[in-house]
């Protein structure tokens, strides 16, 4: 396995040398070695319980309080979470001129804390929340000392930790959670993401799509590809005859459309591989 692996890194690079425009896809794979749990394990499986829909949250008290319960107890995981080595290397290869774009499904904004620039957040930022009726922007982090002011029985919980800043919580009274209002129009907060069930802005999937058009190849970090937000970009560019490669472990939807697929950790093989593709 080991061997294989290492023919593969070296096949790998040999395919990426030469290229200047290499369109980045990243999803929670590259994020796990920083702590944050992943939705699926490397056999395709979920195994992070039942998160939130659009329009539960959008129509139903019940799930907000739900929502926010959770958040409240995960929030910190993913606040706190640094950048690993697979989010560097990336940092690396956009210094040196070789990528056209990163693109990622995750909502931990730590492409952009390595030093990531005009990254495409397609499902949105944890770091953010947005009004419902006044469409006000601000931090999540300033949102949080709110929730525990008006819920501190919540603050010393031990909960089973989640994806996108969730926590299992499940047995608490949910029905106990005050949420705090906006401060500008008292309407209802939302975090500043894509819920399963709800869509991508247009903008944001168009201005993928654009970038994509310019690329000679798509590389896919650590994702299964199992949510067609992500899926769409590998697919599309085999249609029009891009190379698509990938690092990721585990099941991936779409596999035969791959040219190569590298089934080694994120963390331990993109700064082998971007030294040797930025080595002077």
């Amino acid at each position: 396995m080991i061997n294989n692996i290492t023919h593969q890194i070296t096949d790998l690079i040999a395919k990426l040398k030469g290229k200047q425009n290499i369109w980045i896809l990243s999803g929670a794979g590259i994020s796990a070695p920083s702590g944050i749990p992943t939705y699926r394990d490397h056999s395709g499986q979920w195994k992070a319980g039942n998160p939130i829909q659009h329009n539960d949250f959008i129509q139903q008290e019940a799930s907000r309080q739900r929502y926010w319960a959770r958040s409240m107890v995960g929030f910190p995981t993913t606040h706190l979470a640094s950048p690993n080595a697979a989010h560097q290397a990336i940092t690396q290869l956009q210094q040196h001129g070789l990528l056209s774009q990163i693109t990622t499904q995750n909502v931990d904004r730590l492409h952009s804390a390595a030093g990531a620039e005009d990254v495409i957040d397609l499902h949105g930022r944890l770091d953010q929340v947005v009004c419902l009726s006044c469409k006000i922007v601000s931090k999540r982090e300033d949102y949080q000392p709110r929730l525990i002011k008006l819920n501190p029985s919540l603050t010393e919980y031990a909960a089973k930790l989640l994806p996108d800043g969730d926590a299992e919580v499940d047995d608490f009274d949910m029905s106990q959670i005050r949420i705090p209002p906006c401060e500008s129009c008292g309407g209802v907060i939302m975090p500043d993401v894509v819920f399963f069930g709800g869509t991508v802005p247009k903008p944001r999937v168009e201005t993928a799509f654009r970038t994509l058009e310019k690329a000679d190849c798509l590389l896919v970090v650590g994702s299964s590809l199992t949510v067609y937000s992500g899926f769409r970009f590998p697919r599309w560019a085999n249609k029009n005859k891009i190379p698509v490669y990938a690092i990721n472990q585990g099941e991936m939807r779409g596999s035969e459309l791959f040219d190569l697929i590298l089934e080694d950790s994120c963390e331990k093989a993109l700064p082998k591989i971007t030294n040797e593709l930025t080595a002077i």
